[in-house]
């Protein structure tokens, strides 16, 4: 009996306990932010996504995937990134000496290097939100026209009168004409 009151003693009325409890409430509160969030971004990009009720299946699944996975992914990244830094913190971390200067520069590098990537995928993302073309369009971009047999959310490729296949990065697409879909020429 002795050293089950020595064990309640040492475990139970010793910090840990407490600090769980408010990692756990951070947690949770966290989880109920990002959901709530979420329901918010949902509706916010629900008008851009109704006009599919008319597409086929596949392609509405395919934007909607493109329009809402990028907000919704950068949305969990940044509010549990968020209550893992405050739980490290109820524990004890020193997040803000060490922690927060490296993540910061660990964010400036990945943004230099990969620059370019961003910049393609938000114009993916600019050009299947605003739904300028999908696959199945014909399309001008720049000098070479086609129809459109690819998108995500990197490259547009088109397959011209010709034949041949072109891949143009997302954010290289300044110019462009829209010629609806393909009738099958």
């Amino acid at each position: 009996m002795q050293g089950f009151l020595e064990y309640v003693r040492n475990v139970w009325l010793s910090p840990l306990p407490l600090k769980l409890v408010y990692g756990a409430f951070i947690a949770g509160a966290f989880e109920l932010i990002y959901v709530m969030t979420g329901r918010m971004i949902r509706r916010a990009l629900a008008p851009a996504l109704r006009a599919d009720a008319t597409r086929d299946p596949s392609d509405r699944v395919r934007r909607r995937r493109f329009v809402l996975g990028p907000p919704l992914a950068l949305n969990r990244w940044l509010w549990y990134s968020i209550a893992l830094l405050m739980i490290l913190r109820v524990f004890g971390l020193p997040i803000s000496a060490e922690l927060l200067p490296m993540l910061a520069i660990a964010i400036a590098v990945t943004l230099v290097i990969g620059k370019n990537l961003f910049r393609d995928l938000l114009a993916g993302w600019l050009i299947t939100y605003e739904d300028r073309y999908s696959p199945g369009d014909r399309v001008a971009i720049g000098e070479d026209r086609g129809v459109v047999t690819e998108m995500t959310l990197r490259t547009t490729t088109i397959r011209t009168h010709g034949g041949r296949e072109i891949v143009f990065r997302n954010s290289q697409v300044q110019l462009f004409s829209n010629e609806g879909p393909d009738q099958g020429a």
